[in-house]
């Protein structure tokens, strides 16, 4: 195994979920553990013999990406926090009770209250209406629509020859049916039929495990199983549904061998 795996990490601790600045170097760690631990679970699932079991592995990277959430949202929380104003609730104004008369002092009168007189409504004069002139809209000449032509008979090209479709490749070689090479996945070249075969039959007994367990489709195994498919059908000449039928029990016996 590529990378050495915590046994279920405690969670952050209380005063990480109140400091930022902390919660961020918490999820960039969470981060580059989780980024490491799948990168060993795939190795390890590839090269089929890994120093801790699968299934420990896969509980090691649930625990990190659980964890990496739960700091994500307290990080979300405590930035929401910082960036709410503190509400301050307003305090009544205190009306001032009026002061009781004092015996011995003199009060100032108090003022009699005004009587406002209403404003006087100057005559209005009706401003005299000037018509509007009215501007004549131009014309718009109507568009002239074109005689349609008739096409003149054209002379029929005569058919290209058909191109010979491309000799079956002969001996241990093994080709594209077009001619190019036949890579793999990973972009290597396959030169020979014997190594297209055994990508043929991993690639296939890979995709049956995947589909077989619900971890995925295998559908990431569909295209370069086809191309390998489709150069072995034409060396041989025959159906792509033949050539998969002929490659059938070899794929049963690596699947048994690798995941039975």
């Amino acid at each position: 195994m590529a990378l050495t795996f915590d046994a279920y990490p405690t969670p952050a601790s209380s005063s990480a979920a109140v400091n930022p600045a902390k919660l961020r170097d918490e999820i960039h760690r969470l981060s580059q553990r989780l980024v490491r631990a799948k990168e060993s679970y795939n190795q390890d699932f590839i090269d089929g013999d890994p120093g801790v079991p699968l299934d420990e592995q896969l509980a090691v990277i649930e625990s990190y990406a659980a964890r990496l959430e739960s700091a994500t949202e307290l990080l979300r929380q405590a930035e929401a926090a910082a960036q709410s104003p503190t509400e301050v609730p307003e305090q009544p104004s205190r009306i001032a009770d009026p002061l009781p008369p004092q015996p011995g002092l003199h009060q100032a009168p108090v003022p009699e209250p005004q009587v406002q007189e209403p404003p006087v409504q100057e005559p209005r004069v009706p401003e005299a209406q000037i018509p509007e002139a009215r501007i004549p809209e131009p014309r718009i000449p109507e568009p002239q629509v074109p005689e349609a032509r008739i096409p003149e008979p054209r002379t029929p090209q005569p058919a290209a020859p058909p191109v010979p479709p491309l000799p079956r490749p002969t001996g241990v070689g093994i080709a594209n049916p077009d001619g190019t090479p036949l890579v793999n996945d990973g972009g290597a070249i396959l030169r020979t039929e014997d190594a297209a075969v055994g990508d043929y039959v991993r690639h296939a007994a890979e995709q049956r495990w995947l589909a077989a367990t619900g971890r995925s489709s295998g559908g990431e195994f569909v295209a370069v199983c086809d191309a390998i498919l489709a150069a072995l059908a034409h060396k041989h000449g025959v159906g792509l549904e033949d050539e998969r039928q002929l490659l059938a029990r070899q794929v049963d016996a690596r699947y048994r061998r690798d995941y039975g």
